[in-house]
């Protein structure tokens, strides 16, 4: 067996890692020379404290902090417009000639992961974690000058056991040759500073703006005074808590939950769609530095709310984030995040689930989740309108469920007008019918109930009947094991499939799906006739036409039609009508109608093109409908 070394090609992976191919945006130069920078001083912070004062009584402690500063960390950002040189400066704990070689100049090997760091046991969790940030310098530059002094206190406080080297360092690091040149310097005060000439392209974006604005957008707070000189100009940007500005609470349909924990800060909010504006889009930060703005990217809306918001910062490194700090990976801890989420609205909810069905959508989308939790507040939350034991009442899903656990039941899903229609009309027929149910379900959140109750369905069948316009859902269900309704999150269906000895090639149910959505039986000889020849365009527009015939007929029952029209494919999808559609259907065909479709057949394709499409057979009669479609 032969083997191959695998090896990563340095000259092709530094222009790489300084893109935009990398970095969703250039921008993102600025956020790590302030990190490391954050980093730098929070290091030095962490060690002045660990000098050794806090083994002291208090009297002892002054004494010894006389002898050295109190430390003040500071972040200095300057651009001198005239040569376009920015200037990144900390008075942090500094790099020497051992750091300059086994991180700085190790692309990957981050001085924060090492043994180094962890020996000094230090009480803080730093930004910077995969050792690449300073090369997002080279998106906007060609080279990298780096001063730097490593200051003393990394060898005086108590817990240091390796003394390190103090001597200051220059270097350049010149992009294009992949090589850092450095010297012994001779700076005097403590920490670094980075120097980058900017190329003429980005110069004429970089002000005093852009550099407060880019700063503001990636990072939340600021622990550190960051003093910003452009030119001439100076500011001073210093967020050291975290200012969230809540929306509103106080409009009707709008609940914003306030989130305050050991591992989160911020709110999230559900609303209804007219309250959309209040709200910006979904931040997430985590440390305090941008994680993603994108429109869910992440997958943290619950897909059970149709409108919700969020502003959260993680406060420890809890994510795994991406390399180039532009999202997170898809992983345990994104999903225990997600649930986390779950876990907020359930908390904010429980008590008054009611109060969360109206933000939640009527079942058109998807309502049961992955998380059972989850999935027991939205079935408490949505409400349907029963016939039980011999009058209507409006439950929650969860109480119809609750109610059946433990017998095999029968259902039947009939609008609520035509129920009203067919008791009044035809009472022994209708008394036959309720005799056979246990439960009559109507058409409120019709959507949501199949979707919980998907679990427990056995058969589910469409029955006509022989009144005219009764059409109605016939379901078998088995609730005597409890089931978990997320196990069947991708096997729900609203609509059952249409069975017959000889079944018709088309009825309209009473669903809601699309209101003018016709109901094409694929077991009806004609029907599946169409559909294998679906590849055809010229078989794909006739059967448009002729459903478009059927739609047009039953919106306006009271023409009279004689042929079919060719309206060029299908046109209604949207009517507003103040009776069941099934009622509507009454009488809608003229008696001919088949012959007017053999007719359009007929005058549509050649005899040559019936063949080659397998449309030999391909011919209408009245049983093809159902019966009292047709006029008398």
């Amino acid at each position: 067996m032969k083997s191959i070394d695998v090896e990563l090609v340095k000259s092709n992976m530094l222009p790489m890692l300084a893109s935009q191919r990398f970095y969703a945006s250039w921008k993102a130069f600025i956020r790590e020379l302030v990190l490391n920078a954050i980093d730098a001083c929070n290091v030095r912070q962490a060690l002045e404290w660990s000098w050794g004062t806090e083994f002291l009584e208090m009297e002892q402690a002054n004494q010894m902090r006389e002898v050295r500063q109190i430390y003040e960390p500071r972040i200095d950002i300057t651009y001198d417009s005239t040569n376009r040189i920015l200037t990144v400066e900390d008075n942090g704990i500094g790099i020497n000639e051992y750091d300059l070689k086994h991180y700085v100049a190790k692309i990957g090997e981050s001085y924060y992961t090492s043994s180094d760091f962890e020996n000094q046991q230090l009480q803080y969790e730093p930004f910077s974690y995969y050792g690449i940030g300073l090369s997002s310098c080279f998106t906007v530059s060609k080279a990298i000058l780096i001063e730097s002094k490593k200051d003393r206190v990394i060898n005086t406080a108590w817990n240091v056991s390796n003394p390190q080297d103090t001597a200051p360092v220059m270097a350049k690091w010149f992009g294009e040759s992949g090589q850092i040149e450095y010297v012994i310097s001779q700076r005097q005060t403590p920490g670094t500073r980075i120097t980058i000439p900017i190329k003429p392209s980005y110069a004429p974006y970089i002000d005093m703006a852009f550099i407060v604005k880019t700063i503001n957008h990636y990072m939340l707070t600021i622990p550190i005074p960051i003093h910003v000189k452009y030119d001439v100009e100076e500011k001073c940007i210093y967020k050291p808590k975290v200012q969230w500005n809540y929306p509103l609470n106080e409009l009707v349909g709008m609940n914003v939950i306030r989130v305050e924990n050991n591992l989160l800060e911020g709110y999230v909010a559900i609303y209804h769609p007219k309250h959309r504006g209040y709200f910006q889009k979904s931040t997430l930060y985590q440390q305090g530095v941008l994680v993603t703005e994108s429109t869910d990217v992440l997958g943290l809306k619950p897909a059970w709310i149709d409108n919700f918001s969020y502003q959260l910062n993680i406060k420890t490194r809890f994510l795994n984030i991406n390399i180039s700090r532009d999202g997170a990976a898809f992983d345990e801890k994104l999903i225990e995040l997600r649930q986390y989420i779950g876990q907020i609205i359930i908390d904010a909810f429980g008590q008054s689930p009611l109060t969360l069905g109206q933000y939640l959508s009527d079942g058109r989308s998807r309502l049961v989740c992955e998380y059972e939790a989850e999935n027991e507040l939205i079935s408490r939350s949505i409400r349907v309108i029963v016939y039980l034991k011999e009058r209507e009442v409006e439950v929650p899903i969860k109480t119809v469920i609750n109610g059946f656990t433990g017998r095999r039941i029968k259902l039947a899903f009939m609008q609520r007008a035509l129920f009203a229609h067919y008791r009044e009309n035809y009472p022994y027929d209708y008394g036959q019918f309720i005799d056979k149910y246990d439960i009559i379900v109507f058409e409120q959140n019709i959507r949501a109930f199949w979707q919980f109750m998907t679990p427990y369905i056995t058969s589910m069948e469409y029955v006509m009947g022989d009144m005219p316009g009764i059409i109605y859902t016939d379901v078998s269900a088995d609730l005597t094991v409890a089931k978990t309704a997320a196990s069947y999150r991708n096997d729900y269906v609203l609509r059952p499939e249409y069975y017959d000895l000889d079944p018709v090639f088309c009825l309209v149910s009473n669903e809601l799906t699309d209101p003018m959505e016709l109901v094409i039986n694929t077991h009806n000889r004609n029907a599946m006739l169409l559909q294998r020849a679906e590849k055809y365009k010229k078989v794909r527009i006739a059967r448009a036409v002729i459903i478009e015939n059927i739609k047009q007929r039953i919106l306006g029952n009271a023409s009279r039609w004689n042929s079919i029209i060719d309206f060029g494919g299908e046109l209604v999808h949207q009517y507003e009508l103040e009776k069941p559609m099934s009622l509507q259907a009454q009488w809608c065909l003229e008696r001919d109608f088949p012959d007017e479709i053999n007719a359009y057949i007929a005058k549509t394709f050649t005899d040559r093109e019936i063949a080659d499409y397998g449309l030999t057979s391909l011919y209408f009669t009245r049983k093809d409908f159902i019966k009292w479609w047709m006029a008398p």
